[in-house]
């Protein structure tokens, strides 16, 4: 399977269940490219279906802050103070991971509230970040490993990054618009995925009324839920 067959199926994944509302069966979908999808049609007006994954890259790099200070601190106490191997899941006081802070500038801070509650089972009240963990020996593993446990919780979406989302393919619709190939497209219908990672709320969200889009429908969707914006 080539880069283009995985990125087809990847759009067709994301954009399955609006075809399926929309009375289409996903495994007839054409795979265009300029638009990514085209749904079958016998007779005009066909539709083009654009797929494009929201990332604000707030908790992508918030994640990859926290998993450094998390080796770090299996190297620098967890394995230096016990012949055993565990694994760990961590949770976070707001059940999400913070997007807001410093790691770096916090490590120590983290590093106290794991010992608090691996070694010395203080009371959390005055834990800043983490508010509870699961621990189990790991034997055979020359290592630890910690992580956070997963519990899905929602933000509110990050309005500038989808605007531009948006804004970013409506660019390349009006060179979709201008192809011979697809002129007998009538309707462009974007479809905006959300990584679960992402933690937005898109449940509820409106455009705002200033906001200008030549799309004739844009869909937010995630794993569990769909919102039609126009």
């Amino acid at each position: 399977m080539n880069k283009e067959e995985i990125k087809h199926i990847d759009e067709l994944y994301k954009s399955s269940r609006i075809i399926k509302e929309l009375g289409f069966e996903p495994n007839k979908t054409m795979y265009s490219d300029r638009p990514d999808l085209v749904l079958p049609s016998l007779d005009d007006p066909k539709i083009g279906i654009e797929v494009v994954t929201y990332s604000s890259h707030l908790y992508e790099e918030a994640e990859d802050a926290l998993y450094k200070i998390l080796e770090e601190y299996i190297d620098e106490r967890l394995d230096k103070r016990s012949e055993k191997r565990y694994e760990i899941g961590i949770y976070f006081n707001d059940l999400s991971i913070p997007t807001d802070i410093n790691f770096q500038k916090e490590k120590e801070q983290i590093f106290d509230e794991l010992d608090d509650l691996l070694f010395f089972h203080r009371p959390l009240k005055n834990h800043l970040y983490l508010a509870d963990v699961t621990i189990e020996e790991n034997p055979g593993v020359n290592r630890s490993f910690i992580g956070q446990d997963t519990v899905v919780i929602y933000d509110d979406l990050n309005e500038q990054f989808l605007l531009e989302c948006i804004q970013h393919k409506e660019r390349k619709l009006k060179e979709y618009k201008s192809l011979e190939k697809n002129q007998s497209i009538q309707e462009y219908y974007l479809v905006v995925f959300f990584p679960i990672k992402e933690h937005a709320e898109l449940r509820g969200y409106t455009l705002p009324k200033t906001f200008e889009t030549d799309y004739n429908r844009i869909y937010l969707v995630d794993y569990f839920y769909t919102n039609r914006i126009k």
